[in-house]
């Protein structure tokens, strides 16, 4: 009767997909978890700036952006989604292991960017993927796809800022956190990649490169389209900042541990995890932008806040509040944007919303790190909380109606 009911809430479609895909997916952010938690202690070992240490999470997001770009046009135009999300999991276990043989900045650098394509390059097909085939069932499957990312990040927080503790080293620690992404590509490669190559139709049809610009060039005209990716940009690249600074805030600042660092960081993302499906409902049932709207302004008030708290236990409380709110308007915006373009192109839609979310991304490391360096730490979060601010501004000017509502 369970898995009746299971495979009914999924609109008649099997199961396995969505948990292989949804646990690849918290692998490869498992390794953008190990090297914001890292960023710290290489910061401390290499004796950077603020600005330097930001500098590595900026190369990323400046990867990320054309990892993005090139995936969702080969993804469109040769239909290997399954194929790229195997090869994008891969990379993600090898370099990650490979940040741990790393000693100069410049090396660290390097593997951050290449770190940057195997995560950047699972969104496109992913997503393109699911919403193809769980046509029916897209916020629900997006939400579970949402809460792995955030529970690989949460395990990666945890486990990484243990390691540190108990080893002594931050290169021990990206060697380790090389390993769910090995794992899980080859899972995807043996389960899964099979299934795609016998299809012979589904995600197996491309489209040729000439259809596929003139539909590319009317993406980026499709202005309610845009404005959803302009939301999720700002949205992102103040989660980015809080991600890369409230470690930097916690063990430089306030002095605590790394494996309370990595306990905070961790709460962030379980309370992310929980928010997720009651975001993904509430739009469901309400529409997007009041969603949007109040989570914004709940985020932009709490970051205020907890510049206002000096005692480590109140401090965490208030980024676990800062994560729930956060990370409930992720999966709203992921449904928004596929439910604005034609199916062939969700894909390219999607690799556009994570273009620009890294492009943002990859100012906010550097411009924190200026302003840390400057002015110190606290500066940073009333940068990251005008930043979410200007979210809500654009959230006004979104569409009024829930385009999944619309025939």
């Amino acid at each position: 009767m369970a898995a009746t009911d299971n495979h009914a809430a999924f609109g008649g479609k099997p199961l396995a997909p969505v948990i292989l895909l949804s646990l690849g997916h918290g692998a490869t952010h498992y390794t953008w978890g190990t090297i914001l938690i890292l960023v710290p202690f290489i910061k401390q070992a290499l004796d950077l700036t603020y600005t330097q240490a930001g500098l590595i999470v900026a190369v990323f997001h400046v990867t990320g952006f054309f990892a993005n770009f090139m995936t969702g046009l080969v993804v469109d135009v040769s239909g290997r989604r399954m194929l790229f999300m195997v090869l994008s999991a891969l990379l993600c276990g090898a370099t990650t292991f490979s940040l741990g043989l790393s000693s100069a900045l410049f090396l660290i650098c390097v593997a951050a960017g290449f770190m940057a394509i195997g995560v950047q390059g699972w969104h496109p097909p992913a997503f393109a993927y699911l919403a193809e085939e769980y046509e029916e069932a897209k916020g629900l499957v997006f939400s579970i796809h949402v809460v792995a990312a955030n529970i690989g990040e949460a395990l990666a927080f945890q486990i990484g800022g243990l390691l540190v503790t108990l080893l002594g080293s931050w290169q021990l620690a990206a060697m380790a956190g090389g390993t769910p992404g090995l794992v899980m590509g080859l899972i995807l490669l043996i389960f899964m990649l099979p299934k795609e190559r016998s299809a012979g139709s589904g995600q197996m049809q491309g489209m040729g490169l000439k259809d596929y610009l003139e539909g590319y060039v009317q993406l980026l005209k499709n202005m309610s389209a845009m404005m959803v990716c302009l939301v999720s940009a700002l949205r992102t690249m103040a989660q980015n900042g809080l991600m890369v600074f409230v470690p930097l805030y916690l063990i430089d600042v306030l002095g605590v541990t790394a494996a309370l660092t990595g306990t905070a960081m961790l709460l962030m993302q379980v309370t992310g995890g929980f928010a997720t499906p009651v975001g993904g409902y509430t739009a469901d049932r309400y529409g997007p932008r009041p969603v949007l709207f109040v989570c914004i302004s709940i985020t932009s008030a709490a970051i205020v806040a907890a510049t206002f708290v000096t005692d480590p236990t109140s401090y965490i409380s208030c980024i676990a509040l800062v994560g729930f709110v956060l990370f409930a308007i992720r999966p709203v915006l992921q449904r928004w944007i596929v439910d604005l373009v034609p199916n062939e192109f969700r894909g390219s839609a999607t690799s556009v919303m994570f273009s620009m979310q890294a492009a943002a991304n990859a100012i906010t490391p550097i411009i924190g790190g200026w302003i840390a360096d400057s002015y110190g730490m606290l500066p940073v979060f009333y940068f990251l909380a005008v930043i979410m601010l200007t979210a809500n501004l654009v959230t006004v000017v979104l569409p009024k109606r829930n385009p999944a509502n619309i025939d």
